[in-house]
């Protein structure tokens, strides 16, 4: 499947995977809930942006 947006696409991918990398550190260095919770929030908003745009670009590229 060849995306329209896909260096947006890997950009939002780079993004989740930082996220995800600042998740663990937080729990190797011991940081606080308050900190956790935030970037867990932030993770789950990329997740359904990239949610959004996969499908986005899944309905024009069913279209033709």
């Amino acid at each position: 499947m060849a995306f329209r947006n896909k260096e947006l696409i890997d950009r939002r991918f780079v993004n989740v995977k930082g996220l995800i990398r600042q998740l663990d550190q937080l729990v190797k260095r011991g940081g606080s809930i308050e900190d956790f919770k935030n970037t867990l929030k932030s993770l789950e908003e990329r997740v359904e942006l990239l949610e959004d745009l996969i499908e986005q670009e899944a309905k024009i590229l069913r279209r033709g």
